[in-house]
């Protein structure tokens, strides 16, 4: 393949995380929905799962509504 018919890299292009149980179809067990703060002065970073079913269990929770 010649460079320029290449496909730009994961760095430049962030893949979207999903937990291991909404891949699955488990969603309903998932625990990663919501951020996680680090432990200070350790370099960890927890992924937030970005899966729809999280985005309408916080609409049917009536959090999610119109700002203003």
């Amino acid at each position: 393949m010649s460079i320029r018919h290449q496909q730009p890299t994961s760095a430049a292009m962030p893949v979207p995380y999903y937990s291991m149980a909404c891949r699955v179809g488990t969603h309903a067990e998932c625990e990663e929905a919501e951020v996680k703060a680090s432990p200070i002065a350790v370099p960890i970073v927890y992924e937030t799962c970005v899966c729809s079913c999280h985005l309408s269990e916080v609409q049917a929770s009536g959090e999610g509504g119109t700002h203003g």
